[in-house]
This record gives structure tokens, sequence and C-alpha cells, in this order.
């Protein structure tokens, strides 16, 4: 016997489904053991739903003055598979039902009104013959009649309103943390031990640079990871089939300029690149200011970072702690503090393709979001270059991570030191 439950799960994989959908779908998936059924059909599925008392689906049907004991009488129980809609289909279907009429979840409304599609004539026949329509149940759910004496056996009726409310995802079973970024934790804390521990004097340089760029690509899952999880309970839960919530830097939509690049201008200049790492639907967030809210998790990521990597630096009377031996520890510690002061900054301006700008652009016009859309990332070439060349701007910018990092304590010295130790050549 197939495992029906596992059947069920894989089907209604990223649709969104409502308790009352779920229990219909639970007992169709019983219904289809009972009868010994390969998998559960559309007509397990039809006959689930009209045993559903006081549903949505329920009520609709009694509202239009049909008897839901009466249409079981009308269909074949045990059809034919070659005639029988998958049941994935069928959930694709109903979540489309969903679709049209504005609502973010699929319910047992949108069942029934799925098993009234053409793809689906083992349901769709027999409902129709008892004299339901896809019209009819529309406008029966959208102008909310009811019907009477309908009985729920104690169910609390809903109304069709309150499938117009986007639901809180849950993050349960969605947050993970991928093998990839674990090996970069692990490199980071790995070269760390070994300058603390003074294990390889003479390979200092070398350990310093694998500290401070993978404690950077670190900084860099964190960042994106945070975009990505308020976009997750915003509203866009395509995030989570992105893997973008694994903290896995390989499932970044581009790979070159999300982590490639950053690395190579940390190396060469010292400064902290964003990447435009991942995608988000912001057509699916709940509201403006959910979308500015996703810009500001990014940089709220980084400081996070910035300060766990300042917290050494934050503890009076730290300077006793540091030691000819441990020296090259510090000094890389403090330029990767140093590196998150100039990522913050840097993400905050309010330029397109950077999160300053992200966190304003919901509220202009569409003209100029379309504008920003268009030469976004020609603006944050234009940024690198004014920083390089432009030396009045340049000094005015570190002149402000400077005090961001005296804020955090860090020793000037230290970070120059770290700077140092950074040479490739």
């Amino acid at each position: 016997m197939p495992d029906l439950t596992t059947e069920l799960q894989r089907a209604s994989a990223d649709i969104p489904l409502t308790r009352e959908a779920s229990e219909v779908l639970a007992r169709a998936s019983g219904i289809a053991s009972m009868r010994g059924g390969a998998q559960t059909e559309a007509t397990d599925v039809l006959l689930a739903t009209l045993q559903q008392r006081g549903s949505l689906a329920d009520q609709a049907i009694r509202a239009l003055g049909l008897d839901p004991k009466a249409i079981e009488t009308r269909f074949d129980s045990n059809p034919a598979p070659q005639t029988s809609i998958p049941l994935r289909q069928l959930l694709v279907n109903a979540g489309r039902e969903a679709n049209v009429l504005g609502h973010y979840q699929v319910d047992s409304i949108h069942l029934l009104l799925a098993m009234l599609y053409s793809d689906s004539p083992t349901t769709s026949g027999p409902l129709q013959a008892a004299g339901l329509t896809l019209y009819d149940l529309r406008h029966q759910l959208q102008t909310g009649a009811r019907a009477t004496g309908v009985p729920t056996d104690g169910a609390a009726t809903r109304s069709e309103s309150a499938l117009r409310r986007k639901p809180w995802p849950s993050l349960r079973g969605v947050l993970g943390v991928s093998p990839v970024f674990g090996a970069i934790v692990a490199v980071t804390a790995g070269a760390g031990a070994a300058l603390w521990l003074g294990l390889a004097p003479g390979l200092a340089g070398p350990l310093t640079i694998a500290f401070v760029t993978a404690g950077w690509i670190t900084s860099l899952c964190v960042h994106e990871f945070s975009h990505a999880v308020v976009a997750y309970l915003g509203g866009d839960r395509s995030v989570a089939a992105s893997g973008y919530l694994t903290l896995d830097p390989l499932r970044y939509t581009n790979l070159m300029l999300s982590v490639v690049m950053p690395i190579a201008f940390l190396l060469l200049g010292g400064i902290g690149l964003p990447g435009g790492a991942v995608y988000i639907n912001r057509s699916a967030l709940r509201s403006r200011t959910w979308d500015s809210a996703v810009s500001v998790a990014g940089p709220c990521g980084t400081l996070i970072c910035g300060l766990l990597v300042a917290t050494p630096f934050l503890i009076p009377g730290h300077a006793a702690w540091i030691t000819a031996g441990n020296l090259d520890f510090f000094a890389a510690l403090a330029f990767l503090g140093f590196i998150e002061a100039v990522a913050l900054l840097l993400n905050l301006l309010p330029i397109p393709g950077l999160d300053g700008f992200g966190i304003i652009r919901p509220w202009l016009p569409y003209s100029a979001q379309a504008w920003a859309n268009q030469f976004g990332a020609i603006a944050i070439f234009g940024v690198f270059i004014v920083l390089w060349y432009v030396a009045p701007i340049r000094s005015a910018f570190f002149g402000t991570v400077e005090s961001l990092t005296s804020l955090m304590q860090i020793d000037p010295g230290l970070i120059g030191y770290g700077q140092l130790q950074m040479r490739l050549f």
C-alpha cells in the first residue's frame, strides 16, 4: 500500500492551505486508504469536501439550495484512473482559483471550484448535473449571502473576507544551515584560532587573508539571509524554494556579483562591496512598509555581524589581552570590523542598487522606480568610481567609517596593521 500521507505532502508542497483545506485533504487521503486506492483521487477529495460540515464549501452549496449528501450519490466513488485528474493538478487549479478571487490561501471552496474544471470530469460532471457552476459558486462566495438553516455541528462559520488576509507564514521547516556555510564558518574559526595561538608566525599574512575573507563571506551570507527571512515573513514564499533561507552563498542568483566581486574588491582595496544576491518577488509582499523592511533587514544583518566582531574591543580593559603572540589575531579582527563598517555605511547610501535606496524606493513614483531599476547596476559602479578617484568624497566617506570604528573602540593602528597583512604581494 503506498504512503498516501507522503503523496499528500508532495502534492500540496508550496501551496498555502487553510486548516480547513488541510482537514479535507487528510480526510480524502483516509477515504482513499479505506477503499484500497493506489492514490488519492479527485472523487476522494470531493467526498471529503461534501462531508466537511460548516465549511465554506458546505455553506455555499446549501446557500444555492442544494444538499451535499444528495450530491454524494451522483458520482462514482471508484473512478477509472485514466479519467481522474492527479491530486497535484487539482491543488494547482485550486490555487489558481484562489488567485482569481484575490485570496491568499486555498480553502475548501477553492477545492470545490477546482473540481468543476473541465480537466476533472469525474467530479465536474456530477457537480454540474447537481446544478453547481463555477459562476454561481464564485458569486455566492463573493456576495457573502448566507443560507438559512445550515447545520454546522458546532463549527464556526467563516467569511470570504478572511481569505483575503495574507496569513503569517511559519518559519518552521524552511530555515536551515547549508554545509557550504558551515565550511565557511569553520575556515573563519580555524584561521582565527591559528592567529590567536600564533601557531604559524610565518604564515600570518595568508592566515589573515583567510580569516578576513571567510569572515566577510559569512557576513555576506547573514546580510542576504536577513533580506530573505523578512521577505518570507512579508509574503514572498519563493525565497524558501530558492534556497535563500539556508545561508548557502551558492544559491545566490549571481555568484559573480554576489561573492566573487566582493572578495576581489576586499583584497584589492579593502572595500566591502555589497552583492545583489537574492531575488525578491516584491509584488508578493504585503505592503510598501514590508518592502522597505526587506531592504532594512540586510544592513541590520551586517550591523549584527559588525557588533559581534567588535565585542572584544567593547569590553573594558581589552588592551591588556593583546600580546605579541596574538597581535596578528586582533589586527585581523580589527580590519574585519572596519570592513563591516564600510559595508554598513555603503549599503545605507540612498543610491539605486543599494539598500539605502531600496528603503525609500517603494514610496517613490513608479516612474522613478522604473528609472532606478534600469540604471541601478550602473549607479553602483559609479559609486565606487567616485570613491576611488574623487578625493574629497573618499575622505568624507572613510572619515565617517573611522568614526563608526571609534564608537566600537577599535584601534586605528590595529586596523592599519591588519590591512597591511592583507596584501597579496
